[in-house]
């Protein structure tokens, strides 16, 4: 079962560090979680670096076992897991929790959580990944575009309430990774794309120039599709800035 084994940290440089070496040293099984109150190094997407602090963060990072997925269908343990952050963070209000693609969690404009995913190879296959997640619980001043747990619920819910909520979410949408129902996977995680049928602002990161688009899904490979005056084109990660569709004042309830 996911979520079963805890590994409580006071404080550590990454939690994804710290799962990471116990992997290497063979001391860490399927389902295990890892929690930090402070992480002074932890990484997002694009290589950032950010520090979480105490009760304002939610930061954790679980070990599943992958062994069954080819690396075409890799991109579903990515849905999955989103699914499951999203399902989590839903549960805590009623305003619309979507995905922005690929891997952050948005409440209308501003962005509430986000996830790291990192496998492990060995022997050429992905034996495992490690699944850091960073939910705000409480403001983040310096992030204009962020929103909290605190801030759409009213209250700062408990790490330990946060924590079996995601648990259970994640053990069943990693059930259906098991079942290889993709298809299904796919359906759900388009239904929550953020801004999705929605003309927005887009720029390509190689061409910075900003042009209306709109997201239509994914392809069969996690891949975003953006129709652009009446064509479709397929983009892969880290190739769209998304920046000019954020928040940058706090919104209401």
């Amino acid at each position: 079962m996911i979520g079963q084994q805890i590994i409580q940290l006071h404080e550590v440089d990454s939690t994804n560090n710290y799962a990471a070496k116990l992997l290497s040293e063979g001391k860490l099984a399927h389902g295990t979680v890892i929690l930090a109150e402070h992480q002074t190094a932890g990484r997002g997407q694009r290589g950032r670096n950010w520090h979480s602090v105490g009760s304002k963060q939610f930061t954790g990072t679980y070990f599943l076992k992958t062994d069954f997925l080819s690396v075409d269908h890799l991109c579903y343990l990515n849905m999955a897991v989103a699914l499951a952050v999203r399902e989590m963070i839903q549960s805590f209000t009623k305003r619309s929790v979507s995905i922005k693609w690929p891997n952050d969690i948005f409440i209308d404009s501003q962005k509430i959580g986000g996830i790291l995913i990192e496998t492990n190879w060995k022997n050429g296959r992905v034996e495992g990944a490690i699944v850091g997640i960073g939910v705000n619980v409480s403001p983040i001043q310096s992030v204009a575009y962020a929103t909290s747990l605190s801030e759409i619920a009213g209250k700062s819910p408990e790490v330990w309430t946060i924590l079996d909520l995601l648990s259970n979410s994640m053990n069943g949408f990693y059930t259906t990774l098991l079942q290889s129902d993709f298809e299904l996977l796919k359906k759900q995680y388009e239904s929550f794309l953020w801004k999705k049928d929605e003309v927005i602002t887009l720029e390509e990161r190689q061409d910075p120039v900003p042009f209306q688009g709109i997201i239509r899904g994914v392809d069969q490979i996690g891949n975003i599709l953006v129709e652009k005056e009446g064509v479709v084109t397929v983009y892969h990660n880290q190739e769209l800035n998304f920046e000019a569709n954020y928040a940058t004042e706090k919104l209401l309830k």
